[in-house]
């Protein structure tokens, strides 16, 4: 239901509310995938949520525990007759650092994730630009002959067919593919799964959290062919037509149907559960690595100097090298990242999955 449809009901008689809402109540059921997909993005949200404090928690427990001054070292080592400083601290001090380090690895991984999907959102919406795609049914067609059909755009989704598609689908299966289309944009699918995929970057040292992202990204595609079909009047061979002509007409590397998708449509019951041992386990790691940054941060105590350990008693001398070494390191991985081919942040669909 678009926001236009749902301005007026504040006009509708009670008893045509009454109505209204008990025939939304009778189709809630008829969307489970929607539900399973809606769960799975928010518990992705609040993982995100728990990992950003835990790593801006422990990052800020270092800046507590230790005490760096921009004077003398009070510890000095003497090498080859050179006078050289070194930090002290004592094990709750290099616990909290070590945490921090974490924290600081966790927050640099998902923002270089974040950052490479709006880089490559914007790529590729540039690339679709050039192609001067036309307006057809609420879609854009580009001239391709290869049959696509998906939703790209973070921000703005926008739904594409290719002329390959439109000369390969007939009506019912061009029109259950749209729907199916229609569905991402007005989820913002593309956005949402770009939030998973900067989850998993975040929290790198937790493997099993893409089951987490997979599991969003099957839920995205069995919400939006559940869409299709309800549209359709609850017709399923239009949507079945699609999959398989895009299977059929796809290249011998392209991904296959997935099969859960077959099950599905061929009215199978499906398992919308979520990876339940995963978000628990990704939650008690968080818990935990909170819980240790407390418990250290109580007895940590460290020193320092602004110049780098065993490197240079004059700190404003290092911080002068350091800076344009830096810049220049982050100018060489910024060109890498242009040069390299960027994945579209789109949603596809119905046959690519």
């Amino acid at each position: 239901m678009t926001p236009a449809s749902r301005a007026p009901s504040a006009a509708v008689p009670y008893g045509g509310a009454i109505k209204s809402r008990a025939a939304a109540a009778s189709l809630e059921p008829r969307r489970p995938a929607a539900v399973a997909a809606g769960r799975a993005f928010g518990v992705s949200l609040l993982l995100g949520a728990l990992a950003l404090a835990s790593a801006i928690f422990v990052i800020t427990r270092l800046f507590e525990s230790w005490r760096v001054t921009s004077g003398a070292a009070s510890h000095r080592i003497s090498v080859f007759g050179q006078s050289l400083g070194y930090p002290a601290a004592n094990a709750g001090a290099i616990v909290v650092t070590a945490l921090a380090g974490l924290g600081l690895l966790m927050a640099g991984a998902a923002i270089w994730r974040a950052a490479h999907e709006l880089l490559s959102d914007r790529t590729f919406r540039r690339a679709l630009a050039a192609r001067s795609p036309l307006p057809h049914d609420g879609a854009w067609v580009i001239a391709d002959d290869d049959p696509q059909a998906f939703c790209a755009g973070l921000f703005r989704p926008r739904v594409y067919l290719s002329t390959g598609a439109l000369d390969l689908l007939d009506a019912p299966a061009l029109a259950a593919v749209l729907a199916h289309e229609r569905r991402h944009a007005l989820r913002h699918d593309p956005l949402r799964l770009a939030c998973g995929r900067v989850l998993v970057a975040g929290l790198f040292f937790i493997p099993a959290i893409r089951r987490l992202a997979q599991r969003q990204h099957a839920l995205a595609e069995l919400s939006a062919d559940e869409a299709a079909v309800l549209i359709g009047g609850g017709d399923r061979s239009a949507l079945a037509s699609a999959m398989l002509s895009f299977s059929q007409a796809g290249s011998a590397d392209a991904p296959g149907v997935d099969p859960e998708r077959i099950d599905h449509l061929l009215g199978e019951r499906v398992r919308w559960r979520l990876p339940a041992a995963v978000c628990l386990g990704a939650a008690a790691a968080l818990s935990v690595l909170i819980a240790l940054a407390v418990l250290a941060a109580h007895a940590a105590a460290g020193t320092a100097t602004l110049a780098p350990p065993f490197l240079s008693s004059q700190p404003c001398i290092a911080v002068l090298a350091i800076v344009p070494a830096a810049a220049g390191v982050a100018g060489v991985a910024y060109a890498r990242t242009r040069r390299m081919p960027q994945a579209p942040a789109t949603a596809r669909a119905p046959a690519q999955g």
